[in-house]
């Protein structure tokens, strides 16, 4: 599994679907990243043309405990508002996402782990974006024969968000 590999029953912020393994992540999660994860079943023996790198194209969402403490591994009291759409707290559909960082959220980079996350207010989100996506397509096409899936909340196609589009850099 290459995604909810955090979410708002830890406790604590983080990234929906990393690619790495975060200078914050201790004990069993250090293996909770996409890197680790398709390797380990590789090195075990699974074939790696029957192994898929799976894209959510949702973010999971957490409410901080305090607003002024908004970066990976900050306390969180629950799940994040439901959405206007999806009306499912904890998880924003991609197009919601969108609408969440036109509303003026703070997007931030963390580059360790190649993901971005955002935060407004009390609400903090873990997502993915055509830059994160393009990353991990071209992390694993240097490896052989690796998958790629899209998975999705709402039917919605975004297919073309897992591979780089020029000129798509409004995210």
């Amino acid at each position: 599994m290459t995604y909810d590999l955090r979410g708002s029953w830890e406790g604590f912020t983080g990234e929906n679907s990393p690619l790495y393994v975060g200078p914050a992540d201790q004990g069993s999660y250090i293996y909770f990243n996409v890197n680790y994860s398709m390797n380990y079943w590789k090195d075990h023996g699974a074939p790696a043309e029957k192994l898929m790198v799976g894209f959510g194209a949702y973010a999971r969402t957490f409410t901080l405990s305090n607003p002024a403490n908004h970066g990976l591994a900050a306390p969180t009291s629950g799940p994040g508002a439901a959405g206007e759409y999806t009306q499912s707290a904890g998880t924003l559909a991609y197009f919601e996402v969108c609408q969440f960082l036109k509303s003026g959220a703070t997007t931030v980079w963390n580059a360790p782990q190649e993901v971005p996350y955002a935060y407004k207010g009390n609400q903090w989100i873990g997502y993915d974006n055509p830059k994160s996506f393009a990353i991990k397509v071209n992390h694993f096409l240097c490896r052989p024969c690796f998958a790629f899936t899209l998975i999705q909340i709402t039917g919605v196609a975004l297919l073309a968000f897992a591979f780089p589009i020029p000129g798509m850099n409004n995210f």
